[in-house]
Order: structure tokens, then sequence, then C-alpha cells
């Protein structure tokens, strides 16, 4: 009986709370008890906070933005908890506020403006069509005479000259030998198309000049390899070479050297004065002697010289007087080029 009483009692204060809490301004529904708030009846802002923050959670959006849900539902709560300490207008504003927030969660992103169109660039200037320009100096010459090519172009990357040049710079000069009257062209080439030039030259042929008169000398006479003979006296029964026959001697030698094919004999005589078999003796040194000096005062080779005494068996005059017999007492040479 007891219990009872205490239950009506705590029923009728409860009742009389809600009474006078809709006493003030607020506006009051059903209470559906989510906020462990006593009462039949209860501030509708505070219950409307957490039907907007529940509203949001079935949305996902305590996935999609969690740290802006997660004030929302912590302002909720701090509505909750102001209001069951009784501060109803305090409460009321935390709830709008946590309203507020719920509904202002992950808001829908603004559409992207599309994309404007991409103009296409404009179209590229047509490329200009290249020129050129030839000229030589000077335009006519006498053959082996140099001419000067000079050449411009523009807008143009690659140029040829012919004939016989080639490819060129797009500008330059060059000197060339033309050896007849020719026509040179210049061709260059670019993104354009290509551009052409000539140049004549003109190549005079000279004259002929008259050919000099060129006086020939007379051919001077072959010298000959003829026999060549020398004459040597000597005193009686004697074999040496006398002084007044060296120059003889040397141009028996310069022939000798002249002609190196050249050879001969050195024949000795005598008179007939005494022994034959003495004077066939004396007749061959005399002819030893002058061989011998012809081989040890001038190189001659002495496989070229012979020397012979003949005595007194070739007389050349009589040996009946002085005279005679001195003539016969001599030297003779005989060489030939055969």
């Amino acid at each position: 009986m007891r219990r009872e009483k205490q239950l009506r009692g705590a029923l009728l204060l409860t009742a009389l709370v809600s009474v006078g809490a809709m006493s003030g301004c607020a506006h009051y529904e059903v209470n559906s008890g989510r906020g462990n708030i006593p009462g039949y009846y209860i501030v509708a802002d505070v219950q409307q906070a957490d039907k907007a923050i529940e509203a949001a959670r079935a949305e996902g959006k305590d996935k999609l933005c969690p740290a802006e849900f997660a004030q929302a539902e912590a302002a909720k709560n701090h509505a909750y908890d102001v209001l069951r300490a009784c501060h109803t207008e305090e409460a009321i504003a935390l709830a709008k506020d946590a309203t507020a927030k719920a509904k202002a969660l992950c808001p829908a992103k603004a559409p992207e403006p599309a994309p404007k169109p991409v103009e296409p660039p404009p179209p590229a200037p047509a490329p200009v069509a290249p020129t050129d320009q030839l000229t030589v100096t000077p335009s006519s010459v006498t053959k082996g005479d140099s001419v000067t090519l000079n050449w411009q172009s523009s807008n143009a990357t690659n140029c040829v000259i012919e004939p016989g040049i080639g490819p060129v710079q797009p500008a330059g000069s060059m000197v060339v030998t033309p050896q007849d009257s020719v026509g040179y062209t210049l061709t260059c080439t670019g993104a354009g198309g290509s551009a052409k030039s000539t140049a004549k030259v003109d190549v005079a042929v000279p004259a002929p000049k008259p050919a000099p008169v060129v006086v020939v000398p007379p051919p001077e006479p072959a010298k000959l390899c003829k026999p060549t003979v020398i004459n040597i006296k000597f005193d009686t029964n004697k074999s040496d070479i006398k002084a007044e026959y060296h120059d003889e001697l040397k141009a028996l030698a310069d022939f000798l050297k002249e002609f190196p094919n050249a050879k001969g004999t050195i024949e000795g005589h005598t008179d007939s004065v005494g022994d034959k078999a003495a004077n066939m003796k004396l007749s061959q040194r005399r002819a030893d002697s002058v061989r011998n000096y012809l081989i040890k005062n001038f190189g001659i080779a002495p496989d070229r010289i012979k020397a012979v005494g003949y005595g007194p068996t070739k007389p050349v005059a009589s040996n009946k007087t002085a005279a005679g017999k001195l003539q016969n007492r001599r030297i003779e040479s005989n060489f030939s080029c055969d």
C-alpha cells in the first residue's frame, strides 16, 4: 500500500513538472523518450534536433562527413542535457543549432560548369615561296681567264649551281675558270617551293700567236775518232823522253780520254847503227817509255795501250846521213776507235 502511494506521488510530480514547463512560450509535442527526459510532453525543438540527426545518419552522412556529423550530434546531446537541467530556452537554442548543423551536413557539390569548347588553333600561314638571284662578273672573258659567280636567296634551305659546281650555301660567291661559253643555273628550294635563275658567260678563244722563229744553229761537226800518229825523236842509244815532246803526249792522252773506246799501239824505232838485236831491245824500251808515261801521268788504262819495238826494220829516212838517222830514231803511235 505504501509503495503504490509512492508511485502515484511520482506520477503526480511529473505531471506537475510537464504542465509547469508548458506554461512558457515553447512548443511541445509528445515525448518519444529518446532523450531520457521524463514526462508525456517534451520541447519540440529538442526532439526535432534528434530527428534531424537520425535522418542524417540514415542518409549515411555519418560516413560521408564524420567530423561534422559528430559536431551536430554533440550539439543535440548537449541540448538534452541542458533541458534536463530545466534551462528550457537555452536547450531550445542548442537544439536549433544542432538541427541546422544536421541539415547542413555534406552539402551536395554544385555541378561543375561544362568546359568551354576548345577552339582549334588558327591555321599556320602558308610557307613563303623562295627567291634567288645569280650574277657572273665579267660576262665575257678570254679563254683561260676567271669570272666570279655571286648568288643570294631568301626562304630557301638548299641551293645548287649547275653545271659542274653542285650544292652551295644559300648565299655566297665563287671564282671559276670556264673553258667554253656556258650558262650557269642557280636552283634553290624551300618549304614554299623552288626558284631558278641563270647567268651566262661568253668565253672567246684567242687567235693563235704566230710561232716564234727559232734559229737553229748548225750542228757542230761530230768529232771523229781518227787514227792518231805522234812522232817523238830520241838521242842515240837513249830511251828518255825529251821535255819538248810532253805537249804532244798530252794531246795523245786527251784524245784517249775523249774516246774511251780507242785503243792502239806505241811503236819504237832505231837507226841502223850498231847491232840489230841491241837496236830491237832499244826500240822496245823507247816504246815502253812512252806507254808508261801515258799510264802514269794521265791515268790511261794499261789494257788500252800496247808497246812494240821494231828496231831498225822500218826506217823512214836514209841511215847514210845524220839527219836521216835522227828521223829513224823515233816513236810512232797508231790509235783508232774500232
